[in-house]
């Protein structure tokens, strides 16, 4: 029989194992978290893994450009530091509010007092309690967000039009949570 023709079974079941490879994906990446997501997102921009982020539309240039920084190993949010969420491209913005905050020994303080605040003010958040985020999860988004906007408050109400977009743009570089995370680490040790 099978020298007959009778293979056309093979093609169905071929179709139908392709259709089922693709539900459980389809499954899978609806299960997964939003780092997950994101990552299999840029897979589909750049499946060469050149660029660590998609092009924005409006680019100057293709794809970010970078290059080694003298002393990095020095600075709080330069190659030298282990980046405790998901290896993104190093942002200028966030390299140089890090070393406004931490260069200055008050400023430093101030900002891990209010890491140390918000790690007391998480262990009692119903996050916490029903064991959905960790404390330090739940207090470095509440320092990220008080970081974003005490820097942002001090944006002077006199800059107009491309000054105040470039300074909007500025602050909305910043990586808020990579600092926040290094507050309040800071603050565990």
């Amino acid at each position: 029989m099978a020298g007959k023709g009778g293979g056309s079974w093979k093609v169905a079941y071929a179709d139908f194992v392709t259709a089922m490879m693709a539900f459980f994906l389809v499954m899978w990446i609806g299960a997964q978290d939003v780092k997950v997501k994101q990552a299999v997102a840029n897979y589909f921009v750049d499946p060469s893994g050149a660029s660590k982020k998609p092009v924005k539309s409006g680019a100057v240039f293709d794809k970010l450009s970078g290059g080694a920084v003298p002393d990095a190993e020095k600075t709080a949010t330069g190659r030298g530091r282990n980046s405790y969420s998901s290896p993104t491209e190093g942002s200028w913005a966030t390299k140089l509010v890090g070393e406004a905050i931490f260069s200055d020994d008050k400023t430093a303080a101030h900002w891990r007092e209010q890491a140390a605040k918000a790690k007391r003010a998480a262990a009692d958040s119903p996050e916490v309690q029903t064991r959905q985020k960790t404390v330090e999860e739940v207090a470095t988004k509440a320092v990220a967000k008080q970081l974003r906007d005490e820097i942002a408050k001090r944006i002077p109400a006199t800059a107009e039009g491309v000054y105040q977009d470039l300074l909007y743009g500025s602050v909305s570089e910043v990586n808020w949570t990579e600092l926040a995370e290094d507050l309040v680490r800071a603050d565990k040790q």
